[in-house]
Parts: C-alpha cells; structure tokens; sequence
C-alpha cells in the first residue's frame, strides 16, 4: 500500500469518526433544552506510550511507539448534580521504532503510526474552590492502531480511560488540563516479527492534554 494510499485512509477514518460525533453532538443538544447542558471540548496534548509493542523471551523491547501529538473533541453531556457522561474521538500520530524483533520486511529505521482513541464514560467534578473544579474521569472505548510499515496492519483493541484533572473559568469559555491513563493490549500477530509467537503484549498509555471548553 503506498503512502498516499494509506494518508487516504486515515484522513477517511477520521472524518467518519468527526461525522458520528457531530451526529451525536446534535443529539445530546436536543436533550440539553428538555434540562441539563451540553459542553463540547476540544483537546490537544501528548499521547506517551509506557510499554514497548513488541517483548520478546529475552526481553528486548526496542519496538516501540514515540510519543505522538494528539488532537480530539469530546461531548459532555449534564446528567448529576456531581457530573456529566462524555463521548469523545482522538488521533494521536507517532512514529514506530523499529528494532531487533521485527522482520526483514519491515525495513530498518522507524515508520509512520496513527492511534485512534473512542472513548466514553462518566466525568465527576467537585466544586470545592471558585471557578476551580477539581476533575475524576471513568470510562472505556476502543484504540485502533494503523501503521505504514510494510506486512502491517490495522490492529483494533479494548482500552480504559481513567483521568484526573482540572477545569476552571466562567461564562461560556472553560481551561482544563488531565492526566489520562489508557490501559489495553496489543496483537504482535499485526506486524511483521523475526522468529517470535506472536501475542497480546499489554499497553500502558498516558495522555497528557488541556482543553478549551465551551459551555451554554
């Protein structure tokens, strides 16, 4: 697959991905005028992989993901008194190391790699200090892997989504900032290995982001 073939791909994933989420959007707006609020965030940060994709028996881990720039929105949607329950869409676009466990195939150096993160849950705050709220996120979603390198491809798995942070300001306009920790796995049978039985290879990602929310 060329590299326009593949640059083709994500641009659609993402836009399909941007269509549900305005679909949804439109439909938690029509809830927010019956009560409750709509909030929508956009987000951008860092997505830093923990955890090689590839371990090998003797425990090299040199094939890694580096850490991606990553863009989102997310919908938020009023449902308590102490939160909201939110549905949100992210690309974080890195690169893979490739080292000593992969296949001749694969080629020497590093290759492009996009992670697509849907996730939805719940979102407590607390309203302890003025215009501060301190922030606990709760939830789940998918991660879905697509790579450039060649024998690869599309790997899609579970993931958690559990977050701490911050939001503050009035009006319509609100700054956060979160940790996010995104547990999941995953299949080594995806790329190409070297003499290795493939298997699911445990991932621990961290986001680090800052929102601009706006509010009704």
């Amino acid at each position: 697959m060329t590299t326009m073939a593949i640059d083709m791909h994500r641009v659609m994933r993402l836009s399909l991905s941007a269509v549900l989420l305005a679909s949804l959007t439109t439909g938690l707006e029509a809830q927010a005028s019956t009560g409750g609020s709509t909030r929508v965030t956009a987000i951008s940060g860092a997505l830093l992989h923990g955890s090689a994709v590839v371990v090998d028996p003797q425990g090299i881990s040199d094939t890694r993901l580096s850490a991606g720039p990553t863009f989102g929105i997310e919908v938020q949607q009023a449902m308590f008194s102490f939160g909201s329950i939110y549905a949100g869409v992210a690309g974080s676009f890195s690169t893979l190391e490739h080292g000593a466990n992969l296949s001749v195939s694969a080629g020497p150096g590093s290759s492009g790699a996009t992670v697509i993160l849907g996730t939805a849950g719940l979102m407590m705050e607390a309203d302890w200090f003025d215009n501060l709220r301190p922030t606990l996120r709760l939830g789940g979603g998918v991660k879905a892997y697509s790579f450039t390198m060649n024998g690869a491809s599309s790997a899609v798995s579970f993931t958690g989504d559990v977050g701490v942070g911050f939001r503050g300001g009035s009006g319509i306009l609100e700054v956060g900032g979160e940790i996010r920790f995104l547990p999941s796995t995953f299949d080594q049978g995806k790329i190409p290995l070297r003499g290795l039985v493939p298997q699911e290879q445990n991932q621990s990602d961290l986001l680090f982001s800052i929102g601009v929310t706006i509010r009704p």
